[in-house]
This record gives C-alpha cells, sequence and structure tokens, in this order.
C-alpha cells in the first residue's frame, strides 16, 4: 500500500512534552475558572440590573397608578357633587349620599382656577385619612381631610384642611400654584359646601413653613392668633415661615379663617399654607304668608316654611324691629296687626319677612220680626227672628223701638220695628234689619209669613213662619203653581233652587188673605285638594289624588288632578301648586272650589342622577396634565413605563444580540474543527513517515478517522450552539407568555372607565408598539433558524479539495 505524504511546514515545532496530569489540571481548571467566572459574573450582573431595572419600573408605575387614583376618586364622586345656584338655592342632596357612604363625609370644598374640586372628611385623628379613601379604603393618595381637632360643624374660628400634593396636580398638587404672584391675584375665590352650612372662600395669604408649627397647625377659636402671627412673621419671617403673600386688606375683623396644607417637594417637612377667611352664605329662605280671615273662634298663624327647618329659632316683632319675642306670632279675636317675622339659623343665616294676622268680624244679620196688634191693646214685647251665627256664646246688646209709637190708626207700617245697638260688639258685625207693624182691627184677618233662604245642607226646609190673628176657624193653604192648585200641607224644598209658594189663610166670618213667599237654597262649597305627592327622580308620575271635603252626600263629582308642568320640571325639588285639580265649577248642589298641590321630587334609591350643568368633559380638562414640550405628559411617561418594561424582560433573552452570538459561535466552532483536523493529519503523516523509515507497518486510516470521529464528538459544540439554541426557545415562549400576561394584568387591573384611559391616548399606543416589537422578535427568530438551516446544507456538500484516499494514491 503507498503511503500519502504531506509536507510538513518548516517552521512547525514539535511542541514541548509536559505530563498529562499537569495539562488536565492547569488548562481545565483555568478554562473552568474563565468562563464559569465570566458567565457567573455575567449572570449577577444581568440579575443585579434587572431586579433595579424592575424595582424602578414598579416605583415609576406606583408613582403613575398613585397619581392616576388621586385623579379617579373624584371622578366616581362628583355625580355627588352639591349644586349650588349662586343667587340663594340651597345644595342638594348630595351631601346626603356622601354621608350615607361615609358617616366622616364634612363637605365639599372648591377652589376657583385651580383643581382642587373634592369632598373631605375628618378622622379620629390626622393620620388615618392620610392613606384611606372616602369609602375608607386603604389608598396612598388618601382624602382630603378636616383637622380632626376642628369642630366638625366648622363653627371655629381656625380649621385646617389637609391634602396630599400629587405632581399631576390632583388633590393638593395646585396648591403651590398660589405661590405665583399673578396666579393668586387672580384666584382669590373658593366654596366649602358643608353638612351644616355654606361658606364663601377669600385667599388672603400663603406660606411656607414647616409641619410642626404649631401657630399654623393648632386648630380651634384662634383666628386672631393665627392672623397675629402672619402679621409678625410677615414683618419679620423666621426660618420655619415664609410669607410669600399676605394682604392683609382682605381681611374683615372676626373673619372665620381655613388653611388648606400640602407637602413641599424640596423639603420632607416642608408645608404651603394657604390662608382663606369663611363667610357664611345666608341661604336661608323664608317663606312666610300672613293670614286673613273671618271671625271663627280659632287660632290662626301665619303659614310659614323654612328650607333648613332644624336647629332654626322663629321670633316676632311688633314694633317695627326693635325688640323680638320667641315665637311665631297668632291670632285668635277681631283685630290687624303687622309683625316682623325672623328665622335665625345658626348655620344658614337670618331671614325676615314682613307679614299681616287680620281677623275680619262675622257678620250677622238681626232682623225684627214682622208683627201686629190688635187697635186699642198695649204694643206687645217686640221679637226678632232666630239669631243665626253667634259661635262663642257671644249675647248681643240691642234693643227694640218702635218708631211711631204714637200711632194707633190701623194700618201696615213698613219698618217701624228697629234695633238700637252697636254695630260692632265682640268679634262680630251685626246688621239690623227692621220690621213692619200691622195694627188691626177686631173684625179683619191678618196672616204675617216668612219663606226659607239658606245654603244646601241635605234637609228639607219650608215656611219659617206662617201667623194669623185669628186662629179658629182659618184654614192655610198653599200653592206652588201660581195658585192653581192648592194643598195643605206646606211645601219644602231641599235642593239647590227657588219656589215661590203662594200661602192663602181663609175663614168664614173674615176676608181671604193671601201672601206670596219664596224657599231658595244656594249651593254649598265644596274644596276639591289635590293631594301633595312625592316621586322619586327618574321614576314615572304617580296616580294623582284629590281631598273633597263639604260633601253631605254620595254625590259623584267630576273631576281631576294632573300636572301641567310634566316632563319640564323634573329635577330634584318642592315644586308648590305644581297639581293642579281642575273640573265643572258647579255640579248638582255643590259649587266645587279647586286648590292646587304640592309636587316634590326626592332623589332616587341608588345614585343621584348627574348634574347636567357639570360636563363630564370640563372635568378631564381640568385633571389632564399640562403638555410636555407639546407632548401631553401622560404620553411621555407611558412610553417610559414601555421601555423600561421590554428591558426588564428582554435584556435576559437579547434576542438580536444572540442571534448575532449564535452565528459567531458556530463560526469560531468551525473554525476551531479545521484547526484540530490540521494538527491531526500533521501527527499522521509524521507517525507514517517514521513507520515508514523503520520498516514498520503503517495504521490503518480507518482507524485514525474512527478517533478523530470519537475526538470530534468528544470536542463538538465547544461553545454549546446546541444549548443555546434550547434555551433560545423557551426564552422565546417565556417572552409571549410575559407579555400577554402583561396585557391581561393591565386590562384587569385598570377600571376602563376611569379617567385614566379617557385622558391616557397613548396606552393603545404603547400595546401596538409591544407586539410590534414580539413581532420583531419572531422575525429575528425566523432569520436565525433559516441561517442554521442554511449553514447546514452548506456542510453537507463535499468540498472541492476533498480527496479520497483511492483518488490520492
Amino acid at each position: 500500500m503507498a503511503v500519502v505524504r504531506h509536507d510538513i511546514p518548516d517552521d512547525f515545532q514539535k511542541p514541548e512534552e509536559r505530563p498529562a496530569a499537569e495539562k488536565s489540571t492547569v488548562n481545565a481548571v483555568l478554562t473552568r475558572l474563565a468562563i464559569g467566572g465570566g458567565n457567573f459574573l455575567s449572570l449577577l450582573f444581568g440579575l443585579l440590573a434587572a431586579v433595579l431595572i424592575l424595582y424602578s419600573g414598579y416605583i415609576l408605575y406606583d408613582s403613575v397608578y398613585t397619581e392616576n387614583a388621586a385623579v379617579s376618586a373624584p371622578f366616581d364622586l362628583l355625580k355627588y357633587r352639591p349644586e349650588i345656584i349662586e343667587e340663594g338655592a340651597t345644595p342638594k342632596e348630595g351631601g346626603e349620599v356622601l354621608s350615607e357612604i361615609n358617616n366622616d363625609y364634612r363637605g365639599w370644598l372648591i377652589m376657583y382656577g385651580s383643581s382642587i374640586d373634592y369632598p373631605f372628611v375628618q378622622g379620629e385623628n390626622d393620620l388615618y385619612y392620610a392613606n384611606h379613601d372616602i369609602y375608607k379604603n386603604a389608598s396612598l393618595t388618601g382624602s382630603v381631610y378636616l383637622s380632626s381637632g376642628s369642630a366638625r360643624d366648622l363653627t371655629d374660628s381656625y380649621n385646617v384642611i389637609y391634602g396630599h400634593h400629587m405632581d399631576n396636580g390632583a388633590m393638593f398638587g395646585s396648591l403651590d400654584k398660589y405661590l405665583d404672584e399673578n396666579f393668586f391675584a387672580s384666584n382669590r375665590e373658593g366654596l366649602i359646601v358643608s353638612e351644616n352650612g355654606v361658606f364663601d372662600l377669600h385667599t388672603f395669604a400663603i406660606i411656607t413653613t414647616d409641619a410642626y408649627e404649631s401657630q399654623v397647625y393648632h386648630v380651634g377659636n384662634r383666628a386672631e392668633e393665627v392672623i397675629r402671627f402672619l402679621t409678625e412673621r410677615n414683618a419679620s419671617p423666621d426660618a420655619k415661615t415664609n410669607v410669600v403673600r399676605f394682604d392683609e386688606s382682605a381681611l374683615h375683623g372676626n373673619d372665620q379663617i381655613v388653611a388648606l396644607s400640602t407637602c413641599m417637594d424640596a423639603n420632607t417637612n416642608g408645608r404651603v399654607v394657604l390662608f382663606a377667611t369663611m363667610e357664611r352664605r345666608n341661604l336661608i329662605e323664608l317663606t312666610a304668608e300672613g293670614y286673613e280671615g273671618v271671625f271663627d273662634n280659632e287660632t290662626h298663624r301665619p303659614s310659614v316654611s323654612v328650607n333648613y327647618p332644624n336647629d332654626t329659632v322663629y321670633s316676632y316683632s311688633t314694633d317695627g324691629g326693635v325688640t323680638f319675642v320667641d315665637g311665631i306670632p297668632e291670632v285668635h279675636d277681631v283685630g290687624t296687626g303687622t309683625y316682623i317675622l325672623r328665622v335665625e339659623n345658626p348655620y344658614y343665616g337670618v331671614s325676615e319677612k314682613e307679614i299681616t294676622l287680620s281677623v275680619l268680624p262675622k257678620e250677622i244679620t238681626i232682623k225684627v220680626s214682622d208683627q201686629f196688634k190688635v187697635y186699642g191693646e198695649p204694643d206687645p214685647e217686640w221679637e226678632t227672628e232666630e239669631i243665626e251665627g253667634i259661635i262663642d256664646g257671644f249675647v248681643p246688646d240691642f234693643t227694640i223701638v218702635r218708631t211711631n209709637a204714637s200711632v194707633e190708626e190701623t194700618g201696615t207700617y213698613e219698618d217701624v220695628l228697629v234695633v238700637e245697638g252697636d254695630e260692632y260688639q265682640g268679634n262680630y258685625h251685626f246688621t239690623f234689619e227692621p220690621g213692619d207693624l200691622t195694627i188691626t182691627n177686631a173684625n179683619t184677618l191678618v196672616m204675617l209669613t216668612n219663606g226659607y233662604s239658606g245654603v244646601y245642607d241635605g234637609e228639607a226646609h219650608s215656611l219659617s213662619r206662617v201667623e194669623v190673628n185669628v186662629t179658629e176657624g182659618t184654614t192655610i193653604e198653599y200653592s206652588v203653581d201660581g195658585g192653581v192648585t192648592w194643598q195643605s200641607d206646606p211645601p219644602a224644598i231641599t235642593n239647590v233652587g227657588t219656589m215661590n209658594v203662594v200661602v192663602r189663610a181663609t175663614n168664614p166670618n173674615y176676608d181671604p188673605v193671601v201672601s206670596t213667599v219664596s224657599l231658595t237654597v244656594t249651593p254649598k262649597t265644596v274644596t276639591i285638594h289635590a293631594d301633595d305627592a312625592t316621586k322619586k327622580q327618574g321614576e314615572d308620575d304617580p296616580e294623582f289624588t284629590a281631598t273633597v271635603t263639604g260633601l253631605l252626600d254620595e254625590t259623584e263629582l267630576i273631576y281631576s288632578v294632573t300636572r301641567p308642568n310634566k316632563g319640564t320640571d323634573e329635577k330634584q325639588g318642592v315644586y308648590e301648586n305644581a297639581l293642579v285639580a281642575m273640573g265643572v265649577e258647579y255640579q248638582g248642589n255643590y259649587h266645587l272650589v279647586f286648590e292646587s298641590g304640592r309636587f316634590t321630587i326626592t332623589k332616587p334609591d341608588t345614585e343621584i342622577i348627574d348634574d347636567p350643568t357639570i360636563p363630564i368633559s370640563d372635568f378631564i380638562d381640568r385633571f389632564t396634565p399640562s403638555p410636555v414640550s407639546g407632548t401631553p405628559a401622560w404620553a411621555l411617561v407611558n412610553l417610559i413605563v414601555l421601555i423600561i418594561t421590554l428591558y426588564i424582560f428582554l435584556p435576559l433573552l437579547r434576542l438580536r444580540d444572540k442571534y448575532g452570538r449564535a452565528k459567531t459561535m458556530k463560526r469560531i466552532n468551525s473554525e476551531t474543527e479545521e484547526m484540530s483536523d490540521m494538527e491531526e493529519s500533521v501527527k499522521e503523516a509524521k507517525q507514517a513517515a517514521k513507520n515508514e523509515a523503520l520498516g514498520l507497518p503503517s495504521e490503518n486510516p480507518e482507524d485514525g478517522d474512527e478517533k478523530r470521529q470519537e475526538d470530534d464528538e468528544d470536542n463538538e459544540d465547544v461553545y454549546n450552539v446546541r444549548k443555546f439554541r434550547r434555551r433560545f426557545y423557551i426564552g422565546l415562549a417565556l417572552e409571549i407568555i410575559i407579555s400577554v400576561l402583561g396585557v391581561v394584568v393591565f386590562i384587569l387591573t385598570e377600571n376602563l372607565k376611569l379617567p385614566m384611559v379617557l385622558i391616557d391616548k397613548w396606552t393603545p399606543i404603547m400595546i401596538l408598539i409591544m407586539a410590534a416589537i414580539l413581532v420583531t422578535d419572531m422575525i429575528c427568530f425566523r432569520k436565525m433558524k433559516k441561517n442554521e438551516e442554511d449553514e447546514e446544507k452548506e456542510e453537507d456538500k463535499p468540498k472541492k479539495d476533498d480527496v479520497s484516499p483511492a483518488e490520492a494514491q
């Protein structure tokens, strides 16, 4: 067999022989230390960097989430924001709902021109609501809260309200804007709507101070001390307190003061405190109507109502407001008085109104009966008809005299029997009606008759008087058809109308006497009063009813009750005379008088209907962060969060770097393998030449190939590409899982109805960018895999310089 020779380079030198133990120990240890130590340090630094980035991302996210919560919390409560109509109206029932949500609710604070528009609460101490929201849930944003030492009804002369300083302007984050001279000058007004009153705020000072400044944070009835403290510090500022702005001209003597306190970024214990005077708004509304009516032996008071009846004190004056007597005036007897009625509430102010109470005399008619006497006989005792209308047992004082007392001739003398007495007696106004006197002789039949006139009472009424001077043998007959037919029983009238009755007296010994009288029944007044009704806002109107007063029988009256302003008056409130009763005025025996009723719309059971005068967009704009270089601040924050989020996970994978690293590792492995093959060929050629010189048999080339194959298997993949590729696949799967999990967690943890999504327009773009990066990584992965496949195909092709032993021979 021919021996294949290889040319050995001249500069090739045989390496020095070293003990096998020394080679394996030193090289292996150094290699292990170099590779293992480098990998360990890389892993350690990578983990530390990841932890730092993860922690930084959490801090940034927590800060963003906290500030977002500071915006979201009041947005949810905005529908309960009390509605204040500037000219004398009252807060709506939102405060009642907030009190039901949290019994620590004390009111609502608004500072016009700033983002301060929040409900405020009061805890047992000044720490609880620093980290609890109005629902008493733990919250880093806390609540706006009144100092625990202040009176809950804000009756102290000096009060302090605290709020966190949020960088996005939420809570009391805009308080430091008042440090600017122009902002302070142009934004001086505010409002507190408390459970016990409404206060107009007018700022007069702003300071920077220390959290432990007792003169600032000690509340109670010490407004004068606080003003003195500000005045002294304004003249000679100390290290703790710096009076930045102080408008002493805005103070008016016995002012109530409120201080709004928040933190300063530059100093741990630093505080910014804004001072404002509190002027209680006079919101009490007095509705009063006097009384005028006829004496009815009852006590009457004015009709009085106020919008805040609790704790309201009533008084009145009869001397034009010089002195006041507690209570509400009332009248019983006839007379007229002018009163000044005052209502005073310690929380809602004072209101006065002049009223008149008048009781008119009851009209009473005293009529002398028509009478007769026989010629020559003395005058009888004159009598009156029955006096009707006296209701208190009063006995009028009067006498009846005959004005023609000297006349004795027979005949009828009209109006000669008159009443003498005072026209006004007690609580009555008397009207005296004279009577007629008839002087007859013994041979004349005389008949005196009186009809009937009265209001329908369901009873039958006949002639009230039929008298004759001769009763023996006299027959009395009645006719209701003008004398066509006659009857012995006197006719009667029950229902409304007029009946003319002809009365005839006949006696065989005298000439007949005829007289005509009337029986009259007038309609009885019946009152149809629309019943007051109530409904909850948003519900349909109930079925309206009415109360009928004065009906004597079962007559079915026809009427209806409607609400003419239905559909237009649907806000919460009390609507006087909103329910109108109507129908035909005269029905049967009755005269119908219709009276209107009150309609009240109350708050729903579950929620207050949003006030349409406060658009949600205005509220969102108020809390939208100001632009940064033309880009909304939220967009910048979201972009940073996105980059950090991706950098947290991707450095562990670094697909792009690993893609390049894999190619480099494969190339180095390939070059190392070629050098190993070359060295092995040189060794084999030298061994073959030595054997040939010594006459020894050559080694089987196939044995060398097997040995090289074993060595190749031992040294294959020096840089462990296969293991790297396996980790790469696992890493890619983890990246996809983590990214999907991050999106799911975002959706589950963020309330999409809150303003963050409304004003955070870049959140969808964040998700799109994340998806784009995932797609890019997938493309890199596919490209890497394709390159690996191409390299494997290239290696499988036979090379031109590969020559088989047979070809070489």
